[in-house]
């Protein structure tokens, strides 16, 4: 019998407030700089947000739906006009959040 996993939606208090807006301020101040590798103050808020989804047992595919709506809502990606540079510098963060989330 297979069982069906869960991936309905998160509760709104899931995941920290405070890791939610640390993870929020770096990915500001990192889209406006637009570093060549993410910067050690974005490396640790992706860690903590990880690490309390993991302490909360929030799926990964529940922390990820997360990031993309934290990124989502910052004005600097909305306002942005290129995509491949938004999606190239997306798909760095998710990767970093993915192994911080399955780091031991």
């Amino acid at each position: 019998m297979m069982m069906q996993h869960d991936t309905g939606p998160m509760s709104p208090n899931a995941l920290a407030q405070e890791a939610v807006d640390s993870v929020r301020s770096a990915l500001e101040r990192h889209f406006e700089t637009i570093a060549a590798e993410p910067a050690p103050e974005l490396r640790t808020a992706l860690h903590g947000l990880a690490q309390d989804a993991r302490a909360k047992a929030v799926p990964p595919e529940h922390l990820l739906v997360a990031l993309k709506g934290i990124w989502q809502s910052l004005p600097s990606v909305e306002k942005a006009r290129d995509y491949a540079e938004q999606t190239r510098i997306l798909q760095r963060v998710v990767t970093i959040c993915i192994k911080e989330y399955f780091a031991e």
